[in-house]
């Protein structure tokens, strides 16, 4: 199958991985604004997400992988400004 073929699956994978990285991108706002945050919601969300794509693979993996990537490296880049809040106080 072509890299450029998406499909259902992978529009709706990709579509839920987009809304995850932009709840880590406010999430990293509030903490750049000094606020803490929740995170707990976020791990179940990952979790149910991954159990879904085992079960039923999206047509194009790699769009999917590219954009977990993504979304894993914003999480690394959270971590990290939560480690240096976590120094501040």
């Amino acid at each position: 199958m072509s890299d450029n073929i998406q499909g259902p699956l992978t529009d709706e994978y990709l579509a839920e991985i987009d809304a995850l990285t932009n709840l880590v991108e406010s999430g990293h706002r509030m903490v750049d604004e000094g606020s803490s945050i929740d995170l707990s919601n976020l791990e179940t969300a990952v979790g149910e997400l991954c159990k879904r794509m085992a079960q039923t693979p999206p047509e194009n993996p790699n769009a999917v992988m590219s954009a977990i990537e993504a979304l894993v490296a914003r999480l690394g880049s959270l971590g990290k400004a939560l480690e240096a809040q976590s120094m501040k106080h």
